[in-house]
């Protein structure tokens, strides 16, 4: 059976532009980030028992461009293949960390609200944005952590925080358990966020120690 050829970064890039342009009537979004998914090669189910994994990250990812607005006001459009209807939301972040973002529909929107909960610095613009995705929704490829990781390093050129790669994958984790709902070990992420192209992640899931090593699949 041939397999699927994967959609070059720059081509879902360049897809999610079209749609910022076609959504929000503006020039080019000013930012644009990815952050991809995963495949295991060792270890299922251990990283919430807190054993060892061995994820490698994928040339699948998750795109999202976009620009700040003048006010608080969010908007963001997906086009990811699978994504509950419907496809844009709207609202405006509240004036204060200490208010939630309460979860609602459509259920890909909770992953981004609960990123914007759990982002470690303030105050946080508004901004109008694109999600598109080349990792399959269900797909047991990470798509949600890919789509928690894109937001957060979306929010870090908009805002930055101090830079720490494992607290912006706990962040990330944190925002799946509250906003989706989902008690999801912390593999998924961590792997999103220190990935590295050609290497596998050793993670200790006890401690949180990890070891990049190459590897050829």
């Amino acid at each position: 059976m041939a397999s699927c050829p994967v959609p070059s970064v720059s081509s879902v890039v360049a897809g999610a532009r079209q749609v910022y342009r076609e959504s929000f009537g503006a020039s080019e979004p000013v930012v644009a980030v990815c952050a991809p998914g995963r495949v295991n090669l060792i270890g299922e189910h251990t990283d919430y028992n807190q054993g060892f994994v061995l994820p490698m990250a994928l040339p699948l990812v998750t795109v999202m461009v976009g620009s700040p607005t003048p006010d608080r006001s969010v908007s963001i459009v997906t086009v990811a293949e699978g994504a509950d209807e419907p496809r844009r939301v709207d609202f405006v972040l509240p004036n204060d960390s200490a208010t939630p973002i309460a979860p609602g529909m459509p259920k890909w929107a909770n992953y981004v609200k609960g990123v914007l909960q759990h982002y470690r610095a303030g105050p946080l613009p508004g901004f109008q944005a694109v999600l598109a995705s080349s990792v399959p929704l269900g797909g047991g490829l990470s798509s949600s952590a890919s789509l928690e990781v894109a937001v957060y390093t979306f929010l870090q050129q908009l805002c930055p925080d101090d830079g720490d790669a494992v607290s912006k994958a706990l962040a990330c984790q944190k925002a799946e358990h509250t906003h989706a709902g989902m008690p999801c070990g912390i593999m998924d992420q961590f792997i999103s966020v220190l990935g590295k192209d050609g290497h596998a992640l050793l993670i200790d899931c006890r401690s949180g120690a990890v070891a990049l090593g190459p590897c050829c699949v």
